[in-house]
């Protein structure tokens, strides 16, 4: 499920409604977001803290969201149940690889298709006529994250460990702090990461947003960034080159947008802006996505 039901233009507008003077106060105040957003490696939000403050608009850079991602205790287990199945499957233990997998299923029949793969184990001890016959390895792990680090097996991750999991390729390009910006808080899915960034200065540009999202591979990426920015933001439209990833940057009324490709994710990056000439703000906007691709 994508974010993409979250309407950019109402964030906008109600970053831009905060922008306004304190009563009784001679300096400007604005609504900005602090707090910590703690993730799962699978997606989901283990936590969250974050709360509105008002403050003085010159000290936005002092506060904003801040992320950790962690595996949590139910898809730690998940994890663990998963690398048994398999173990017991390869050793040609169907009926262990059985019991394991419907315990998985109970928990959460999606995780890694447990609900699918027990379902399979079950027809190939039904047509064997035992619990001891031999298949082969490897029963699936389709609904994992594509690409590398996608978490298919092995030991869970611990404290300190690299992140794995589906957004172990997304979030990265979310970070808690953009040159000129401070992250508030992110909408998360198992392959959707969706953040708004509060400019630290008062200016025409309100706010930005990023969008990482995870297909199935390249060509796909590919396709989407074509029909959400080259077919959508044609004005001042250009190929851009942001370190190693390919991208478009164009503008239309009010907004600014960039989008790039990293093998099978897509990232994009909107202004949305007060000026009249939204194309001032493209060089703004490609060194923002410089500072996310870490070039």
């Amino acid at each position: 499920m994508s974010m993409r039901r979250v309407t950019p233009i109402i964030l906008a507008i109600a970053v831009a409604g905060a922008l306004a003077f304190a009563p009784g106060c001679s300096r400007k105040m604005v609504q900005v977001e602090s707090g910590e957003i703690v993730l799962c490696t699978e997606g989901h939000v283990v936590s969250d803290t974050v709360e509105q403050r008002e403050v003085p608009a010159d000290e936005v850079a002092e506060h904003g969201v801040t992320t950790r991602v962690i595996t949590c205790d139910l898809h730690t287990k998940l994890a663990a149940l998963d690398e048994a199945a398999e173990k017991a499957r390869a050793a040609g233990d169907l009926e262990a690889a059985e019991r394991v997998l419907a315990e998985m299923a109970e928990l959460d029949a999606e995780y890694r298709s447990a609900g699918r793969r027990l379902a399979e184990i079950r027809g190939e001890r039904g047509a064997a006529g035992t619990g001891t016959s031999t298949g082969a390895a490897g029963g699936g792990t389709s609904g994992t994250s594509p690409g590398p680090g996608d978490g298919g097996g092995g030991t869970p991750p611990g404290e300190g460990s690299p992140v794995v999991g589906p957004i172990a390729n997304l979030v990265h390009y979310v970070p808690d702090k953009i040159p000129g910006f401070v992250g508030q808080s992110l909408v998360s899915d198992p392959f959707v990461l969706f953040r708004d960034y509060m400019p630290v200065n008062s200016g025409p540009i309100v706010q930005l947003s990023v969008e990482v999202e995870q297909f199935k591979d390249a060509k796909q990426a590919q396709q989407m960034l074509g029909e959400r920015v080259r077919e959508r933001f044609v004005t001042s439209g250009e190929d851009v080159r942001i370190g190693s990833l390919d991208g478009f940057v164009g503008t239309r009324p009010n907004y600014v947008r960039l989008g790039m490709t990293d093998r099978g994710i897509l990232i994009l990056l909107e202004f949305y802006t007060t000026s009249d000439n939204p194309a001032e703000h493209k060089g703004a906007i490609i060194e923002a996505a410089k500072a996310i691709a870490g070039s």
